[in-house]
């Protein structure tokens, strides 16, 4: 049984997407003038992860990953070879009952890698990668323990202010709910960076500040209740955590109202189990 809250001395985002006792399956090569199934990966990527991704990070009206995923994702021929390796195994498990751990397992890296799209050097940056980008690295440092500092400002800053993109005519409401989804995200990083290399965990209290700004999403739901399993043996949160733990397992195991809800829910699992 996991013990909630519990920390290994390493963890990595490749341990988190394993499951035990699975290999890595065999990655194919990619030429270098063509991608095979590049159709077939566009759907999949534009159905299964891209919605799952922007409503994860909350990118708003810009749909950051729908609209400038896929195109980092070409020009990545790894990362491709990834892709087609666990379109192989969905392949080779369609109308399978029983969970593949193997498939469970390539699905969370790939699902990371699209992720850490907003954070690759090939975007042009912009305002709006640039704090998706801190958004990912705290959800990052929460899971693994790593080390967080926000930037300080630099002359990129300034370069993005001159270059901005015109402003999306916004409602008084949409204006509102993008207040408290920055609010959120600010908290979730000013928590993330609480923890120390020591392997204590997250401060208790930066963890509670972030519990107003839930408003029922469930995202936030799920990004809280890791924050709750990463505050470890610290204060008192010890039966919030247990009730965390629970909502994560029922999240990965077919509540979340989508895959990429549900991966990441599982690879916090992991991220904490004993």
């Amino acid at each position: 049984m996991m013990e909630v809250g519990s920390r290994s001395t390493v963890r990595t985002i490749e341990s988190i997407c394993t499951i035990a006792g699975t290999k890595i399956p065999s990655v194919p090569p990619i030429p270098p003038d063509s991608v095979p199934n590049l159709e077939s990966i566009r759907k999949v990527y534009d159905i299964a992860f891209a919605p799952g991704l922007d409503r994860l990070l909350e990118t708003g009206q810009s749909k950051w990953f729908s609209h400038q995923g896929f195109p980092l994702l070409c020009a990545d021929r790894t990362q491709l070879g990834y892709m087609l390796a666990y379109l192989t195994l969905v392949s080779n498990h369609a109308g399978t009952q029983i969970e593949n751990a193997t498939l469970a397992s390539q699905e969370a890296r790939v699902t990371w890698a699209m992720l850490e799209l907003c954070i690759r050097p090939e975007h042009d940056g912009g305002e709006e990668a640039d704090k998706l980008s801190l958004r990912c690295r705290a959800l990052r440092a929460i899971l693994t323990g790593e080390p967080f500092s926000t930037p300080t400002a630099s002359i990129s800053d300034f370069v993005h202010q001159e270059e901005a993109e015109p402003e999306l005519k916004e409602t008084a409401l949409e204006k509102q709910l993008a207040r408290r989804s920055e609010e959120f995200w600010k908290l979730v990083e000013a928590a993330a960076a609480t923890q120390a290399s020591s392997g204590i965990g997250l401060s208790p209290a930066a963890v509670r500040q972030c519990r107003p700004l839930l408003d029922g999403m469930e995202n936030r739901d799920i990004v809280y209740s890791i924050m709750l399993l990463a505050s470890g043996g610290n204060g008192d949160l010890t039966s919030e955590r247990e009730l965390a733990k629970r909502y994560l397992e029922t999240q990965a195991n077919g509540r979340a109202t989508n895959q990429v809800f549900a991966t990441i829910s599982g690879m916090a699992l992991r991220a904490f189990e004993a």
